[in-house]
């Protein structure tokens, strides 16, 4: 049997095969929607030569069905995810079937939401017809701003011509023969089905509510759960707080102290830094080993010559008493300087920028709309209340996220107060200070809602999980041909 690590990495690795699979091929790509696309979707001329291929596999209602061929992509596609995370594919027979079956059992469900909605009359109004589009429309805005980007850094004479031949060869990589354009209409395929898809969950899930005990429950047991975790690691509350606030689930009832809120502007430099930068930077970092081997070995001939112990801490050389050392120093410095000045011609434009925001500041314009002229993380125009409540930040210990200096610089100011212009790993930052996070426990009272909304979006959860395998199991909507791909894997 699959261990449990073995079955939650599989779960795992077939959610993601039924993302989009050309997200993964752009640089940027990483706000691609999902969709039931996956190698299987994608042409073949890859997979190894089979004469059975097309044979059905699986049949699902009048129309659907899954070839061998579709199952063996999949099948190979998760062989190859387990060896790029460092696992063992299955090999006990045992195990192939499992994998099989897990396999099948998600490209089937797939086939019978849409099977099923259509069975129940479920269509698209032409409202969400629209938001499809305008959701395709971002996404493909994604790309090729992306390609246009690394068209840019190619030096492409035409930026834009440039870009779509990236698209395409994209396209191509993913094993699509599909041009841009068609691509396109097949993100609208895509998104329109998940929709559906939704749709339908929502029509079967139409009725689930939550009783006043399975809501005291589920508050009980998740504050006592979360006041442990953040009790001994208050440094992951952070994360998931933020989490929920993007994404919902479970609220959050305990806070741990030493959290606060705050504002940030980023700004990032243009493109990479030169590669003269980088060589710059290795030749620094070796004058500086060969210093300070130069300089221990000049220290134990000095500490030799009068006999001092180890601890005597009052012996010093310079940098003449030094083999070598002043050529090191000259060269250093002068390398330096160099250095120095690619760095700030690779930062000029987004210091200038930095400037202008801080100028705006202390001109008096409001933070929020300074932030949304001149910050360029992501998060605020993904996420608009962030611009309202602040990101959070731990200063009551150590915060994995936050650089260093400037959670040190956070912590000298007062409510509505922020930094100057910071620079912190090759970004500027200017921050400000929303406030405290209030610390303690939030009672039944005040997240009753957030709780119940958990406990409806669990039992809609187990309706819908009870309904998907009450379909798949229908031998009346599918039909397995077991001997048609039980040899997948062996």
């Amino acid at each position: 049997m699959l261990n449990n690590t073995w079955k939650k990495a599989l779960t795992a690795l077939i959610a993601l095969t039924l993302t989009l699979s050309f997200a993964a091929c752009g640089k940027g790509a990483a706000n691609a929607s999902p969709s039931n696309a996956s190698p299987s979707n994608a042409t073949s001329s890859n997979a190894a030569a089979d004469p059975d291929r097309d044979a059905v596999a699986v049949k699902g209602g009048d129309k659907s069905t899954i070839t061998k061929g579709e199952i063996a992509d999949q099948y190979n596609y998760m062989v190859s995810m387990y060896s790029a995370y460092g696992m063992s594919a299955p090999s006990t027979d045992e195990d192939i079937a499992a994998m099989q079956d897990n396999v099948i059992a998600s490209l089937v469900t797939e086939k019978i939401k849409l099977y099923e909605a259509d069975q129940l009359g479920i269509t698209l109004s032409d409202e969400k017809k629209a938001e499809v589009e305008k959701q395709v429309d971002e996404q493909m805005t994604n790309y090729t701003d992306s390609f246009r980007e690394q068209a840019k850094q190619e030096g492409a004479a035409d930026v834009d011509a440039r870009a779509m031949e990236i698209f395409q060869e994209q396209i191509t990589a993913a094993g699509m023969d599909l041009d841009v354009d068609g691509f396109r209409s097949y993100m609208v395929d895509r998104y329109s089905e998940e929709a559906i898809k939704d749709a339908l969950k929502a029509e079967i899930t139409k009725g689930v509510t939550a009783t006043d005990d399975e809501i005291q429950k589920y508050y009980d047991d998740l504050l006592k759960s979360q006041k442990d975790t953040y009790t001994a690691t208050p440094g992951d509350f952070g994360y998931a707080a933020e989490d929920f606030q993007m994404n919902g689930g479970d609220p959050m009832l305990y806070t741990p102290e030493g959290y606060v809120r705050v504002r940030s502007i980023s700004i990032s430099p243009a493109g990479e830094v030169s590669a003269d930068y980088t060589a710059l930077k290795d030749e620094l970092t070796a004058i500086e080993t060969k210093y300070g081997t130069a300089a221990l070995s000049a220290l134990a001939d000095k500490y030799a010559a009068k006999n001092a112990p180890a601890t005597d801490t009052s012996i010093n050389v310079t940098t003449g008493e030094i083999e070598g050392g002043a050529q090191m120093v000259s060269d250093y410095m002068t390398k330096k300087a160099a250095a120095d000045t690619l760095y700030e011609e690779f930062i000029k434009d987004a210091r200038d920028k930095a400037n202008e925001a801080i100028a705006s500041l202390d001109a008096g314009t409001s933070f929020e709309d300074v932030l949304k002229k001149y910050g360029e993380d992501t998060m605020y125009t993904q996420y608009p209340s962030f611009v309202d409540t602040g990101l959070l930040m731990y200063v009551g210990g150590v915060d994995t996220t936050w650089n260093e200096e400037l959670v040190k610089a956070v912590g000298l100011l007062k409510n509505g107060e922020h930094t100057g212009v910071i620079l912190a790993d090759d970004v500027f930052y200017i921050l400000q200070l929303v406030g405290s996070e209030p610390a303690g426990e939030k009672t039944l009272t005040d997240a009753h809602d957030d709780i119940k909304a958990a406990v409806v979006a669990k039992n809609s959860d187990a309706l819908w999980g009870t309904q998907l395998e009450t379909w798949q199991n229908d031998t009346k909507i599918v039909k397995y041909f077991e001997d048609v791909y039980r040899s997948i894997g062996k």
